[in-house]
């Protein structure tokens, strides 16, 4: 059977990694989801992102959190890469803002989507 999808390859959506138009990360926070614009630095294959440091509710050293990079506003020009992963403190990175706390998400699963490529794949069923 086959479907149409529109995800990809993650390497396909590094780009949007090295000129970021919008990231955020979701996490919990007080038993409740919170979610905050931040800024991202992909340094060695490695996921950074800043927070604002004045932000009230902020995630914590080993906490799992979602990385969410994304383009476009018009539905073939959506694109997107998706990281779920644990945070652990890193130093600021070089070139970064320095009124932001600065985490490294460590990978549990990536995922990336272009709505521009929508195609046909075999089902694995």
């Amino acid at each position: 059977m086959k479907r149409v999808t529109r995800d990809i390859d993650p390497g396909c959506a590094r780009d949007l990694l090295e000129r970021v138009s919008r990231a955020c990360i979701s996490f919990a926070c007080n038993q409740e989801p919170e979610v905050l614009p931040v800024a991202v630095r992909w340094q060695d294959d490695r996921y950074l992102v800043g927070i604002p440091e004045h932000t009230s509710c902020r995630p914590e050293p080993g906490q799992e959190v979602v990385l969410l990079v994304d383009e476009g506003i018009y539905f073939f020009d959506l694109r997107a890469i998706y990281i779920r992963g644990h945070l652990s403190s890193v130093e600021l990175p070089p070139n970064a803002p320095i009124n932001h706390v600065w985490f490294e998400v460590t990978p549990l699963k990536e995922v990336a989507w272009d709505y521009g490529t929508l195609h046909e794949v075999k089902d694995a069923h």
